[in-house]
């Protein structure tokens, strides 16, 4: 049968059929063909030719193959079943058969075969048939929910799905594959999740904000690095800090572990927002705070650095506070060496701000004696760089 089949094709493709008889040609060999060996066999023949003219046929077998599943009983007839499915759905994924979608899907339904079942989704996602970005993504939620009864299939299946999201390139197939890269699944697996969710979509801000609003500070924080890394906008990643600025301080810690991790989510958040030098003024009650309560100096730095990167009135208006407010303790007597250090890292940020509110607090500072030559000569040149 395949020496045949291969034989008139060759024959018809020397003698220059035009490609629409080719194409009646190959689906003829495959309607003679009998049984699943035969069938099988005629598949073959057909994907080895790797000719895009044979996609309508390849569709039109399995159609077939979907609606003759329960003819092949046996063990074996099965194995060659699920192998057939297989090698047509890749094939069509392969040359980008759209309308061969929905048959591709009901094998990702039907199809008791893991790998076969796999392939059909890669080859969904290949296609980039974006109505089928959602139906994945919550089969991968559900399999992310925990180990199936098969792990094995289980984990056939998930590959699948993430490989087929990865591709669809749509940003409702984020989610899943973020959380499929920390589950239940073998090494394999969870890697290639991750290393998938980053081509998922240029901008997963939504989803990484919804992440951000309802899960672990370890998770918050797993997030909002995918956000920093990703090429979504400037803009939308300020979003994204901002959201997660809110949570760090918004959030309970319930043990130290988790209050080290809010602290990071903090940390990373304020340096988006310098890196992107926001201007957004939502952010600056959460600098203020990182300032005031931070977990260390670098936090309480970053908080000041958040300001002063900023520039509007309000950041200004905030930075004049806290130096007008360490001003008065240095002329109280209170002095530390991390206090100095705030002081100047103030400072030098006031005087990033270009913003005229911040002079007086800095004439201040200036004319204290009370503070070291360094930080009134600090002063002095933020007061150099104001309009």
């Amino acid at each position: 049968m395949k020496r045949v089949a291969l034989l008139l094709i060759l024959a018809l493709l020397a003698f220059g059929a035009a490609a629409d008889e080719t194409s009646e040609v190959y689906l003829m060999i495959y309607k003679q063909a009998v049984g699943i060996s035969q069938k099988y066999s005629a598949a073959l023949s057909l994907v080895g030719l790797n000719d895009k003219g044979t996609a309508d046929s390849l569709a039109f077998a399995l159609e077939e193959l979907l609606l003759e599943q329960e003819s092949y009983s046996s063990r074996s007839d099965q194995e060659l079943y699920g192998r057939t499915v297989r090698l047509v759905s890749q094939a069509l994924g392969d040359f980008k058969h759209a309308p061969s979608a929905p048959f591709l899907w009901d094998a990702v339904m039907q199809v008791p075969h893991p790998l076969a079942r796999a392939e059909a989704l890669i080859s969904i996602g290949k296609i980039r048939d974006l109505r089928y970005v959602e139906p994945i993504a919550l089969l991968l939620r559900d399999l992310n929910l925990g180990p199936t009864a098969d792990r094995d299939e289980g984990e056939k299946l998930a590959f699948g799905a993430i490989l087929a999201l990865e591709r669809l390139k749509d940003a409702r197939g984020f989610s899943p594959v973020f959380f499929a890269a920390e589950g239940w699944y073998s090494l394999r697996v969870r890697q290639q999740a991750s290393r998938s969710l980053p081509n998922i979509s240029s901008d997963p801000t939504d989803p990484i904000i919804e992440i951000i609003a309802s899960e672990s500070a370890e998770r918050k924080l797993r997030a909002l690095k995918a956000e920093s890394e990703s090429s979504a906008p400037i803009g939308r990643k300020a979003q994204a800090a901002l959201a997660a600025l809110a949570k760090g301080h918004g959030d309970a810690p319930r043990d130290k572990a988790e209050s080290q991790l809010l602290s990071d989510l903090r940390k990373l958040a304020l340096r988006m927002l310098v890196a992107q030098k926001s201007r957004d003024d939502a952010a600056v009650g959460g600098a203020v705070a990182s300032y005031e309560r931070g977990i260390d100096d670098e936090e309480r730095l970053l908080g000041l650095a958040a300001l002063g990167s900023s520039g509007t009135d309000a950041a200004a208006n905030a930075l004049k506070a806290i130096i007008l407010k360490l001003d008065a303790e240095q002329r109280s007597g209170v002095t530390s060496e991390s206090r100095n250090r705030m002081a100047k890292a103030a400072i030098e940020n006031a005087g990033l701000t270009k913003n005229k509110a911040v002079r007086s607090a800095l004439s201040l500072v200036s004319a204290n004696d009370a503070w070291s030559g360094g930080i009134i000569l600090a002063a002095k040149e933020a007061l150099k760089a104001i309009p």
